[in-house]
């Protein structure tokens, strides 16, 4: 086989590739949400067991990744910041069932600070889609009402703290060890 060959099969090759390996034009990432993305793609925890705390991030390629918990997705987002979102969803805590319904991120209503138990932090974050619901829930565990982006700071702000602490032991650690 000569050269030209054996290229145009290798492009070919690929491009039969990355059209199997991309979600299908048309693909709604909130289908099978939880079979496709069973576990949260930064920690590994089982997103079916987190399923009122997870969130899914569709990116602008089409393709979805799945997370525990806002603090998740807010490590996620900062990680593949450049590949464009179209879209990031959070679970309506409010919703009677299981697995709760998500919505869009953007619209929902976060109780950050609340007696409701966080998930990979310790200050609970919860999503809601309606206010309403989100101040019935203020009402009864306390906490402030506010947006995506206050709890995507909230948990950005926490891991910044988490870093600093794990930086000022571990220079505590080698200084013990060399004196």
């Amino acid at each position: 086989m000569d050269r030209r060959t054996l290229l145009l099969a290798g492009l070919g090759f690929a491009a039969a590739a990355r059209a199997t390996d991309g979600p299908a034009a048309g693909d709604d990432p909130l289908v099978d949400e939880l079979e496709k993305h069973p576990r949260c793609v930064i920690c590994h925890m089982d997103r079916r067991k987190f399923h009122d705390a997870r969130h899914l991030l569709h990116y602008g390629d089409g393709s979805a990744q799945g997370t525990c918990s806002v603090h998740c997705a807010a490590e996620c987002m900062l990680r593949e910041r450049r590949r464009g979102f179209r879209a990031i969803y959070a679970p309506d805590f409010g919703a009677a069932g299981e697995p709760k319904p998500l919505v869009e991120a953007a619209s929902a209503i976060y109780l950050i600070g609340s007696d409701l138990r966080g998930v990979m932090t310790p200050v609970s974050k919860v999503a809601f889609a309606s206010r309403d619901a989100a101040l019935q829930a203020r009402a009864v565990y306390g906490g402030e009402i506010a947006g995506f982006a206050a709890a995507v700071a909230a948990s950005l702000e926490e891991m910044a703290s988490g870093l600093a602490r794990r930086y000022d032991n571990d220079r505590e650690r080698l200084r013990r060890r060399a004196g």
